[in-house]
């Protein structure tokens, strides 16, 4: 039953990110018809400013949350999901105004498309994915976040295709992330049986700020190493820049299909009395799944990658080879880090080698794209996700020899249950 259990979550969490993933891929040769390759270079530069406002406005809920969910009281829970909407409605209307101008600033042609996308691409700030990944409740969220986000993207769909610009395209998902904000938030306050406790009776939100601030910068400093290539492309290498922002843009996508493997292990492992266990199959098993993810990707990603550009992006065999390596070391990187490190607390080191990964990635990638385009930008990703990898195996050997996490931790928000 347990087996059964997890494929069902599996199967629901898969349904719900492949869907996600479909429908931003599907959009893409729509925007590229639409308003042009350029055009949409330029989405996708906004779109990677706004994934790094994305993860300052997340504020490190998606890596520690589900397991303080899985393992939390019902009142202890709902404090936590408050805590973090305080935090994160209060972060939203800053960060997104900062995304959009360094969006603007470093744009080559659409500047209204690079502020859109930048805007956009902060929203999904605001998930509560983390809250139904915690409590294993894969179809509830589909249906209260995913299918808004979903439909609304194919509304933007037929408006291009019915002959608006890809602005428009854009507005409309912005829409379906907004009533997705909604639609859960009212779920999981009627779950956790919300009446007394209001935004008013939290911490202070310096307090919120200041506890939360490792998972934080983990977030930020992940979303920085994904977000930073592009923008060192775009200034050293421009000509590469169409090519590398298509291999990006699916490269992200596939990862978000991956994302529901890591979500089902984020809730099995800290339920676990000792979590040594299970956390040792998580890293031989992703180690397994790394491999097979870079072979896939390396050896038939040419032709969806074709497929996305509408026929006026192909980029060449090494530029996907490279791809799939990139994909495989950061699906092992996201599962140690979710998995194993957020189960033991280790959210500082989590961060730190983070930060160091990507001093170490962006001269590569700088050097790299000079001289070879997009090829060259890819392997000094491989480089810096490579220092990222080592430096979490050791803290991970050292978390399964030691003794299991503590069950005990006061969260910031308990104390007004």
């Amino acid at each position: 039953m347990r087996a059964l259990s997890g494929l069902n979550r599996l199967i629901g969490f898969g349904l719900s990110m492949a869907a996600l993933a479909a429908a931003a891929l599907v959009a893409i040769p729509w925007m590229v018809r639409a308003s042009g390759p350029e055009a949409f270079g330029m989405i996708v530069l906004g779109q990677n400013f706004g994934a790094i406002g994305a993860m300052v406005v997340a504020y490190g809920w998606g890596i520690a949350g589900p397991a303080e969910i899985a393992r939390g009281t019902t009142e202890s829970r709902l404090a936590e999901f408050l805590a973090s909407v305080k935090v994160r409605v209060f972060l939203l209307g800053p960060v997104a105004v900062l995304t959009a101008a360094a969006a603007m600033l470093l744009a080559t042609g659409r500047v209204d498309l690079a502020a859109v996308g930048a805007v956009v691409a902060v929203l999904p700030g605001l998930t509560s994915n983390w809250v139904f990944i915690g409590l294993g409740r894969p179809f509830v969220l589909m249906l209260t976040e995913t299918l808004p986000r979903v439909a609304f993207t194919v509304v933007g769909i037929v408006a291009m295709e019915t002959g608006s610009d890809a602005l428009i395209g854009l507005i409309w998902q912005g829409v379906g992330l907004l009533v997705a904000f909604v639609a859960s938030s009212w779920w999981v306050l009627r779950a956790f049986d919300y009446r007394h406790v209001g935004l008013a009776a939290l911490p202070p939100l310096r307090t919120l700020l200041r506890d939360y601030r490792h998972g934080v910068a983990s977030n930020v400093g992940s979303s920085l190493f994904v977000a930073l290539p592009l923008v060192l492309v775009t200034v050293v290498a421009p000509a590469a820049q169409p090519v590398f922002a298509l291999v990006d843009k699916l490269e992200r996508q596939a990862l978000v299909a991956l994302v529901p493997v890591v979500s089902v292990l984020q809730g099995w492992v800290p339920r676990a009395a000792d979590p040594a266990s299970r956390a040792r199959k998580v890293v031989i098993g992703a180690s397994i799944g790394s491999v097979l993810i870079a072979l896939v990707a390396g050896l038939w990603g040419q032709w969806p990658l074709h497929v996305l550009g509408d026929g006026q992006l192909t980029p060449s065999a090494d530029v996907v080879a490279l791809m799939g390596v990139v994909l495989g070391l950061s699906f092992y990187v996201i599962a140690l880090a979710h998995t194993v490190l957020a189960t033991y607390r280790e959210m500082r080191a989590l961060a730190m080698s983070t930060f160091i990964g990507t001093v170490v990635m962006i001269p590569l990638v700088v050097v790299g794209a000079y001289y070879l385009g997009a090829a060259g930008a890819l392997a000094g990703i491989a480089g810096g996700l490579l220092v990222r990898m080592s430096i979490k195996l050791v803290v991970t050997s050292r978390c399964l020899q030691g003794p299991p996490p503590v069950n005990d931790m006061v969260l910031p928000s308990e104390e007004i249950v």
